[in-house]
């Protein structure tokens, strides 16, 4: 007969081996699993990381931070909206971008709480085609339009004249409300459609603010923040793009230009 302290040893290593080998086949079929099911957990991680980073952008765009800088969108903009051209251009153009990104992106943060009645009351008489962006004349409609008259430098006054080019564009009163962050919706209320100077920039990155980026084309130069809406079958409003370009005339036809890093700015739900 085995001794009793022989026994228990024994018993103590064939636990062991159990043990070891359950641990071996859980990880086997672990590893069959996650083969199995890698897309589906590869498209469930990236679309739980896409949500994340899409809620922080939709923060980011409606404090109007600017990302990788300390001071906030209101303290910059105070400071770059009346400096001349050549002075704001020793700031780097990433910062700049960022700025009329954020600036872009709060808007279209606004635009996602209307539905296509409210638009369509904004931009009277504007197509369907024109209002999602697939109009080939237009890239949408026009939110903001604005050519530079004076550019600040050399002891001259900066001057954006504020433009207003019939159906398809915002009327430039309600425009400068809603560049503030005033939000009225109600047509009514802005009826001048007259244009007129400002004194203060609306944007600040270089493709926004040089006053001829087609050096060798003639006319005025404008530049303007365009909107195309995707819509659900309510009329609500499910996504914005949102670009800024840079018009110019050859002859009797307008050319355009897209600002660095201000195309395809697009904000959802």
């Amino acid at each position: 007969m085995l001794p009793i302290g022989k026994i228990r040893q024994m018993l103590k290593q064939e636990r062991g081996q159990s043990l070891v080998e359950m641990a071996l086949l859980l990880m086997f079929v672990a590893a069959v699993v996650l083969a199995i099911n890698w897309d589906g957990l590869r498209d469930s991680a990236g679309g739980a990381y896409r949500e994340m980073a899409r809620s922080m952008e939709t923060k980011e765009s409606r404090t109007r931070m600017v990302e990788g800088y300390t001071g906030n969108y209101a303290e910059k903009a105070a400071r770059y909206k009346s400096m001349s051209t050549e002075e704001l251009r020793q700031t780097d153009n990433t910062e700049r971008i960022a700025m009329d990104r954020a600036n872009i992106a709060a808007l279209g943060e606004f635009l996602l709480t209307l539905n296509k009645s409210q638009i369509k009351s904004l931009f009277p008489g504007v197509s369907d085609a024109r209002l999602t962006g697939n109009d080939s004349s237009k890239p949408g409609v026009g939110l903001v339009d604005y050519s530079i008259g004076n550019t600040g430098d050399n002891g001259e006054a900066l001057k954006i004249n504020l433009r207003y080019n019939s159906g398809g564009y915002l009327n430039n009163k309600q425009a400068l409300e809603w560049m503030q962050g005033h939000y009225d919706t109600n047509t009514a209320n802005y009826t001048d459609k007259t244009e007129y100077p400002i004194s203060y920039r609306l944007f600040y990155s270089d493709g926004a603010i040089d006053p001829k980026p087609a050096p060798n084309a003639g006319g005025v130069q404008s530049a303007t923040v365009w909107a195309a809406f995707d819509f659900d079958n309510a009329g609500n409003v499910t996504s914005v793009k949102m670009s800024m370009t840079r018009s110019y005339q050859v002859g009797s036809s307008w050319k355009r230009l897209s600002c660095e890093g201000l195309s395809d700015i697009v904000v959802s739900k």
